[in-house]
């Protein structure tokens, strides 16, 4: 992996705040998905497994919204591990139009794997950066998608409000 390049506050658009953070967000993806590679996952398909294990069966519609996927996704990575043997679908006790997304008894072994590759990596990505740090960035970064939000939902109202011939309010 290439060594990232240092920042600078004044540097150039291309080198500011918002792409370092894209790019870190895509080198620790990347780095996920290669410590999961010897179980054959990715981080989206570890992260399914994991949550499970965590939080018990729910549907895939609480999954998508557990994991910020969109339902179509969610179904797609349950059909994916659903045929691995890693997952399963059951129906919901409580709403037989419902079913329920569970870990098999080989999923549940491959999420104590997934787990501890999780703890390994985030003391490798965190390695020089304290706690109270983590939790300065942390802070921050919340700020900033709030402010991201706020600012798609801006957007999306002055469109509705712009003419559609000329782009003006």
């Amino acid at each position: 992996m290439a060594t990232p390049a240092p920042h600078a506050l004044n540097a150039p658009p291309w080198q500011r705040i918002e792409t370092t953070m894209m790019s870190t967000a895509r080198d620790i993806r990347l780095a996920y998905d290669n410590c999961f590679e010897p179980l054959n996952l990715n981080l989206s398909q570890a992260s399914l497994v994991g949550y499970i294990a965590e939080n018990g069966p729910m549907n895939q519609t609480q999954l998508a919204a557990a994991l910020v996927l969109g339902r179509a996704a969610t179904g797609s990575l349950v059909d994916q591990l659903e045929k691995r043997g890693l997952v399963q679908r059951a129906p919901d006790p409580d709403d037989r139009r419902v079913w329920l997304v569970e870990n098999t008894a080989h999923g549940a072994d491959v999420a104590v794997e997934i787990v501890s590759i999780d703890e390994q990596l985030r003391k490798r990505v965190r390695v020089g950066i304290t706690r109270e740090e983590r939790q300065q960035l942390a802070d921050l970064l919340l700020r900033m998608s709030a402010n991201a939000v706020a600012a798609v939902d801006e957007t999306k109202t002055q469109s509705k409000t712009s003419s559609p011939e000329t782009g003006d309010k």
